[in-house]
């Protein structure tokens, strides 16, 4: 059973506050981050919610390496390739070459 709180407006104020953040499009999330990580998301999550020429420069340094956009043809997968950090960054040649033989006999009987 939950132990009786007493209630100084501080639950009215928190929904306050959160409509308003709402309204104004921000979202409140919750994620669970190695130890060592947590001093950097926050950094991260207050740099985008600052706005600005350091929100701009974040969302650009992480769009690569997060990209949600799923390659629809082999092309799209080798410019994704080149251009992600581990080929910039590596010195990595991303060579994409296909399987040009003619398959494997399937018995369909």
């Amino acid at each position: 059973m939950a132990e009786p709180t007493s209630d100084n407006g501080s639950g009215k104020r928190v929904t306050l506050h959160r409509a308003r953040m709402a309204s104004s499009g921000a979202r409140r999330v919750e994620v669970t981050v190695p130890a060592g990580d947590a001093a950097l998301v926050r950094e991260v999550a207050g740099l985008l919610r600052s706005g600005g020429a350091k929100a701009r420069q974040v969302r650009k340094a992480m769009a690569p390496l997060l990209s949600r956009h799923q390659a629809r043809t082999g092309a799209e997968l080798v410019a994704f390739l080149r251009a992600s950090p581990l080929a910039n960054e590596g010195g990595v040649d991303v060579e994409g070459l296909r399987d040009l033989s003619g398959g494997r006999v399937a018995d369909l009987e």
